[in-house]
Formats: structure tokens, sequence, C-alpha cells
């Protein structure tokens, strides 16, 4: 069965010069100098993924206690009509 969304990943990077890789499975979609900078980036791709595949896109950024926590954002525009979604982390175990 097919996830209703599409995932993008930002796993913990020790360094903290990085890298900070966003994925989409194990397909790495770019490096960055920062978490903020990865964050950013996977924020920019995630309409056009969205567009593409025809359904919403989840961001999970890894913690440096090694839990994922979706990072919610809003995107002007992206579902007229409806209130904006909250912004933040919301914590997976």
């Amino acid at each position: 069965m097919a996830s209703s969304s599409a995932q993008l990943f930002i796993p913990y990077s020790e360094s903290a010069q990085g890298p900070w890789i966003v994925r989409r499975a194990s397909l790495p979609l770019g490096r960055y100098a920062s978490q903020a900078a990865a964050i950013a980036a996977a924020e920019a791709l995630a309409p056009g993924l969205s567009d593409s595949l025809g359904r919403p896109v989840e961001i999970h950024v890894q913690q440096a206690d090694g839990t994922w926590e979706e990072h919610t954002y809003v995107v002007a525009g992206l579902v007229p009509g409806l209130p904006p979604p909250s912004t933040g982390m919301n914590r997976h175990a």
C-alpha cells in the first residue's frame, strides 16, 4: 500500500560543519553545511516534489539523541481556504 505522503529525511550530523544531508528514502538530494540550511533546502524542495507526486511531503529531522521530529512549515497558498498548519517540531520516538 502506498504512503499517503512523501518523506524527506535530514539525519543528524555529529559535526557542526556538517554535512547535513537531505534524503528521500536512501537517495541523497543535497549536502549542506548546517542543519538550518538543510531544513531550508528541504522546505524549498517540498512544494515541487508534492506537485510532481500529487501528495503532501513530510520533512523529518533527526535529533542528537537519535529521535526523529516531524518538521512542519507553512507554504503560502498551498491549500487555499484551509487554516495553515501549526509550525514547529513533532517528536517521533
